[in-house]
């Protein structure tokens, strides 16, 4: 095939596939098996078909379907297929199959973030000013304009940044808009807030650039096993061999080289084990991912879990906020949470 291979893996005692597989990239997982598995054949109009198709991810099942009912060549109305006119007349021309993450579109229905795109994580067209850095304090940064942010804080002589989301198309992208900003300055510290693969997934671009990774104790393993996985069929994953820096936080930690002070802090939360709040003191600015995301939305009427775990962690460091910037949205006063905070049963 012109864009991959189909391995087709047949059960010796019916002769029968019982699986195919494609060799893709998987952001975190590296070069990975998409397998469909196939069972419960049944026999329809002289042929067999799998009632059962599981779909696998290295092993690990990602859906499975049931058919509950077939039929052989059945009729069906070919305008049933027909694409509006009007759709036809706007919609954008065909992408170069070369370049369609085709796994990620398949996995999206799956993990309910289907989008009427091909690209990775955000919907381009939905989105046509596309990433931009926001200013959030002096010589500190927010990346905006898709789905997933990150934030950039500049030190003395390093920078420190928050969460690597989407991919790494989108660090290559981070890093290339930071040098514009702050120079040559190279990013010695990338802090993950939690593990889940939509703000971790560009993690490999940074540490092939020589960050240490910062994490929350408990996930130093999991993303040891992610940095040295290969990843050699991934369009945008770095080439060049690396030996990862990773270091957990167990309660708090800091850097200061003299400009100013950056902190992560270990809270707990309903959302993910071992996550970390940032922190950066002279701004007076906090960092949280999917807790809370400021400024997208509102805070409600009586405070939830996951407001709350943010609240208890501000008073348990004894930060001092006054805003808070997130992994989604954009950012949003501390004040108004710590007030709801203290009737949380109104």
């Amino acid at each position: 095939m012109r864009y991959g291979a189909f391995i087709v893996l047949f059960d010796p005692a019916t002769g029968l596939p019982e699986r195919i597989r494609t060799r893709d990239y998987e952001p975190l997982e590296g070069d990975s098996n998409y397998d469909l598995v196939l069972s419960d054949w049944r026999e329809i109009g002289g042929v067999k078909y799998p009632f059962r198709q599981t779909m696998q991810l290295n092993g690990k099942a990602i859906s499975d379907a049931t058919i509950e009912e077939a039929s052989f060549n059945a009729e069906v109305d070919a305008k049933q297929f027909a694409i509006p006119e009007d759709y036809r007349m706007d919609a954008p021309k065909m992408a170069d199959p070369a370049n369609v993450p085709y796994q990620w579109v398949l996995r999206r229905p799956i993990i309910g973030v289907l989008l009427d795109s091909d690209a990775v994580s955000y919907d381009s067209q939905a989105n046509p000013s596309g990433l931009k850095l926001v200013d959030r304090a002096p010589g500190v940064a927010q990346v905006q304009g898709g789905s997933h942010n990150s934030l950039i804080v500049e030190m003395e002589k390093y920078l420190v940044v928050f969460d690597a989301p989407v991919g790494d198309a989108q660090s290559k992208w981070t890093l290339a808009e930071a040098k514009k900003k702050f120079g040559a300055k190279p990013v010695k510290y990338v802090v993950l807030t939690h593990h889940h693969m939509d703000h971790t997934n560009g993690v490999r671009t940074y540490a092939a650039q020589g960050a240490t990774v910062v994490v929350a104790q408990g996930n130093g393993a999991f993303f040891r096993k992610v940095l040295t996985s290969p990843d050699t069929l991934g369009r945008d994953a770095p080439k060049n061999k690396f030996t990862p820096k990773i270091v957990e936080v167990k309660d708090r930690w800091s850097v200061n080289d003299g400009k100013r002070e950056v902190g992560a802090y270990v809270i707990e939360n309903p959302h993910a084990a071992n996550y970390l709040m940032g922190y950066v003191p002279d701004a007076k600015l906090g960092w949280v991912t999917d807790l809370w995301s400021p400024g997208r939305d509102a805070l409600p009427a009586k405070i939830t879990p996951p407001l709350m775990s943010v609240v208890s962690g501000v008073k348990k460091y004894n930060l001092d906020p006054e805003q808070f910037a997130g992994g989604h949205g954009s950012v949003g006063e501390y004040a108004p949470l710590a007030k709801l905070a203290e009737n949380p049963q109104q």
